[in-house]
């Protein structure tokens, strides 16, 4: 009770609601515990792993760059102590369902909450220590924003719930703002929702209002041209990016319900991701790189301006364009018509770390000579001319068929993959981490053919590298964070 009557009126609301769904989860549980529906009782999977790990104290600390590397700064214990830079390596998960799943309260007697508590308790026994998870939806029943400036205070209060568990479990949490591929919450949907872009003259395909992914696949040439051309006005368009930016306000300036912080002064957050994945296609509109450019040093200036406490990157595959020296490295001819430049979109001052994805299946580019050298060419040019650390942030490779073999051929991209992560961060070099693609909280539909499960040998592959980074982190030794300023 004394607790509570000093408690300010944010941390009282964070009570208040923490206390709320706590009622709602042990309403759930006893109104599932009466149900007698064999079907339901049937269909609920029992629990692989034990919950052993108990929620510590919230992370405190903020992730910074310093001297080109990953750090986590620790504050003196006196007045006159220095502040100390510990080197932090990441190794984690993608996962594109949170706003969702916390949201899911009763559903063959699971409970969504209780889910994604238990990955994240999994993932931390497991020695992960980051998540990358969008910030909006994929699911249009169930919006994070309904129209322009109008949003779904469930769908905040999933991500709220995230952070505030994340930060229990030492689980640091990268947000990506927008998504280039999926119409809810993506590049598309804003373009239709603003006042001052055209009309759309050709209805929306049909394969992404199911939920598909943003392409130009089976088209004919004229309709290909217009999505092209409609998809590039995100970078351009007025009223675009004032949706864009009053979500980013949104988001940096929300008090979290659960635990009273604000995002924005959050440590739990790791970075904003700017866009996943960018697209503004030069094979037709020429001017498209420098649109994509300009557009990427504004925004992340406008994140900047609202939120200097967290780290800000682009969230891109790191194409290099058609007149970079480096565009032989790009794994496919088309990758360098994409508006992308990875030097060019990672110089400005404003982005502070780099980053990669890596797709073999996708990019028809399944030798494993071709994935070191795109891995290596990126520590080059971060080390040599960034000056960034770089963050391998999507790898991953599709089990189609659940063949032996494909399971035994995704261990070894991932294999791969650890080895050259271990090494670049064991020397000191700018590869400081990875998150592969993509683990998720099963309760709706199925995460697709890259998701591992914890009860396979990938799962057991990045536990292991897990181990041995954090060894490596502990034996980095700590400098004077001001050796570095």
């Amino acid at each position: 009770f004394e607790q509570l009557m000093a408690a300010s009126d944010a941390e009282l609301e964070a009570e208040l609601e923490r206390r709320k769904a706590e009622l709602a989860r042990r309403t759930a549980e006893e109104a599932g515990a009466a149900s007698n529906d064999s079907t339901a009782a049937a269909a609920a999977p029992a629990e692989c792993f034990p919950l052993s790990t108990e929620p510590g104290a919230p992370i405190t600390n903020f992730v910074e760059v310093r001297g080109g590397d990953f750090v986590v700064v620790i504050d003196g214990e006196g007045d006159g102590d220095e502040a100390m830079c510990e080197p932090f390596f990441m190794t984690g998960w993608n996962s594109w369902d949170v706003t969702r799943t916390p949201r899911i309260r009763s559903y063959y007697r699971q409970d969504g909450q209780e889910k994604l508590t238990q990955q994240l308790q999994r993932a931390a026994q497991s020695g992960m220590n980051v998540v990358r998870a969008w910030a909006h939806t994929v699911d249009p029943s169930y919006p994070v924003m309904w129209a322009p400036g109008e949003y779904d205070e469930e769908g905040l209060k999933a991500l709220d719930f995230l952070l505030s568990e994340a930060s229990k479990y030492g689980i640091r949490v990268i947000l990506s703002f927008v998504d280039n591929w999926k119409y809810p919450g993506g590049v598309d949907q804003m373009i239709d929702w603003s006042e001052t872009a055209p009309e759309r003259e050709i209805p929306i395909p049909g394969s992404l209002l199911a939920g598909g992914d943003y392409n130009q696949d089976n088209l004919e040439q004229d309709v290909k041209n217009y999505i092209v051309e409609r998809h590039s006005l995100f970078y351009t368009d007025e009223g675009t990016r004032e949706i864009y930016r009053d979500y980013v306000r949104t988001l940096v300036n929300r008090v979290n319900v659960f635990n009273g912080r604000t995002y924005r002064d959050d440590p739990a957050i790791l970075a904003w991701n700017l866009i996943n994945e960018p697209r503004c296609e030069t094979w037709l509109i020429k001017d498209c790189e420098r649109k994509l450019q300009d557009w990427i040093e504004s925004e992340s200036a406008f994140v900047k301006s609202l939120d200097p406490n967290h780290l800000v990157t682009v969230g891109e595959e790191g194409f290099w364009s058609a007149d970079s020296a480096k565009s032989w490295v790009n794994p496919t001819s088309w990758a360098k018509d994409m508006g992308q430049d990875f030097r060019q979109n990672h110089l400005p001052e404003t982005i502070d770390f780099a980053t990669i994805h890596i797709w073999p299946d996708q990019w028809r580019r399944t030798d494993e000579a071709f994935q070191q050298e795109w891995i290596l060419e990126h520590i080059k040019e971060a080390e040599e001319v960034l000056g960034k650390p770089l963050l391998l942030e999507e790898f991953g490779k599709s089990v189609d068929n659940g063949l032996d073999s494909e399971f035994e051929r995704r261990d070894e991209v991932y294999a791969q993959v650890h080895r050259l992560v271990e090494e670049s961060a064991a020397e000191g070099r700018a590869l400081q981490g990875s998150l592969f693609w993509n683990w998720e909280v099963h309760l709706l539909n199925s995460p697709g053919t890259y998701e591992i499960d914890e009860g396979d040998s990938t799962f057991k592959l990045v536990k292991s590298h897990a181990a041995r980074m954090k060894e490596i982190m502990a034996a980095a030794p700590a400098f004077p964070c001001a050796a570095q300023a």
